[in-house]
């Protein structure tokens, strides 16, 4: 039973998130699920299999419901254009098809939005993530016993807001980009292990789906080259060899693009240019100079720290990676700090409504590694030991219940500071002073880089 407790552990979280979904059947609400940020990654769907109109010029003939549903901007050439990039509209691909066929043959609309599009999306989510679990398990597998396995997989699927974003919200890009970077770094293991070209094409493909998904993203790629480099001379190694064997280098490369392909060709038709900046239509920039470092780690309004614990001792663990193997810490201690670095210098750098910091979950597979590098570290005294666990028992409880605070606004999604988080601290609603206490960022400073806060009105 040892070796298979990992294994335990995410058909426990399977059953545990079916039965969460059926608790609360979002599915049936018509303003869930396909909202917020999912409207455009979705979009590419409807809009292709079932309007046969990228143009978007469908929504015209019935504003009153598509206006709501599609959210986009115009382009230098007067077109109307999707915001977000198609990445996710890939992986929701074969769910929508299924979910179409069973409209087509039942009472439901067939019109992209009806009840099975949206039961589709939330168990693909369930789906995707199960896998990324899968492969965590066996990347963990590599370095660590069953048993801390089985630890890091309960506290990542349990214990992080990635609980949030494949359940409540889980058409959200987050928990599928985790899936993919998992997949992703297990091959990365391997690869270097044994290389072959099967190996780099699936890495290539998946590096750009992921940052197809989330272009910041494009930095796991040092993880890969990065990968069990401790010196400067297994670094110069590391580069002869990918210059000896080019052809890997080259197939990747061409993996890569292959995912992009289509998206170019989208901009291009909309722009007149194969980069387009989509963002850059609605206002979206980087302030590399300003980045919000202490905000995005420990700040009431989103901090990752303050809201996702668990990855506070996960940040600890890169300090223990080199007892594990020394060539693991340099790839995954770059990886941490860029990943801040950039997530920090977003304008929006709590990236509007959300349960902490969701632009931080797609990380949690690279995350898991020092995770599990702690808690083995620990596990060699016997007390610690038992501390250890008990420590992340309680702050996977201390998850769920904030999961249920912010369901009831106790936990506001973009208007917290100090006082109200101690305001409804532990409780499940929230009181009065909570509201008179609470502020918003001011979102047209934001985009100027100047980050003050506000009374609502």
């Amino acid at each position: 039973m040892t070796n298979k407790l990992s294994l335990y552990c995410i058909i426990f979280i399977s059953i545990f998130t079916v039965i969460l979904n059926f608790s609360h059947h979002r599915w049936n609400n018509e303003n869930k699920v396909i909202e917020w940020d999912v409207k455009s990654y979705y979009a590419y769907l409807p809009a292709t299999f079932i309007y046969n109109d990228l143009s978007l010029e469908f929504t015209k003939d019935n504003p009153e419901k598509f206006n709501d549903l599609i959210w986009p901007i115009e382009t230098p050439l007067k077109k109307k254009a999707i915001i977000t990039t198609m990445g996710m509209s890939i992986l929701y691909s074969p769910f929508f098809a299924v979910a179409h066929l069973y409209a087509k043959n039942s009472e439901y609309l067939a019109d992209g939005y009806s009840v099975p599009y949206r039961f589709a999306l939330v168990f693909s989510s369930l789906f995707y993530v199960l896998i990324g679990l899968f492969f965590l398990k066996k990347t963990l597998s590599i370095f660590y016993e069953d048993s801390i396995s089985a630890l890091v997989i309960l506290a990542i699927g349990l214990g992080t807001n990635l609980l949030y974003y494949y359940s409540y919200e889980a058409a959200m890009p987050h928990a599928y980009n985790f899936s993919l970077i998992s997949i992703f770094m297990y091959l990365t293991i391997k690869f270097h292990e044994n290389p072959t070209i099967l190996k780099i094409f699936l890495i290539g493909l998946l590096a750009g789906l992921i940052t197809l998904i989330r272009p910041t993203n494009i930095i796991v790629l040092l993880v890969f080259f990065l990968w069990n480099i401790s010196s400067l001379n297994t670094l110069k190694q590391r580069t002869y060899w990918f210059i000896k064997h080019y052809k890997f280098t080259f197939v990747m490369a061409m993996a890569f693009v292959l995912i992009w392909i289509p998206q170019f060709m989208y901009w291009y038709w909309l722009s007149g240019k194969i980069f387009y900046f989509t963002y850059g239509e609605a206002g979206g920039k980087f302030f590399f100079l300003n980045p919000q470092l202490k905000n995005i780690l420990i700040s009431y309004r989103k901090g990752w720290f303050i809201y996702t614990p668990i990855m506070f001792f996960a940040s600890l663990g890169i300090l223990t990676l080199s007892k594990i193997r020394k060539g693991l810490l340099l790839p995954i201690s770059i990886f941490y700090v860029l990943n801040i670095y950039i997530q920090s210098s977003w304008w929006c750098w709590w990236f509007g409504g959300s349960f902490g910091l969701r632009a931080f979950i797609d990380s949690y597979a690279i995350m898991a590694i020092p995770l599990a590098s702690i808690l083995s570290y620990l596990s060699s005294n016997k007390i610690m030991k038992y501390v250890s666990i008990s420590v992340l028992v309680l702050l996977i409880g201390f998850n769920n219940f904030q999961i249920q605070q912010y369901n009831r606004r106790a936990i506001h999604y973009w208007w917290m500071n100090k006082e109200a988080y101690w305001e409804t601290f532990l409780k499940l609603r929230p009181t009065k002073r909570y509201w008179e206490v609470i502020t918003i960022p001011d979102y047209d400073k934001a985009r100027e880089g100047i980050y003050i806060d506000i009374k609502p009105k």
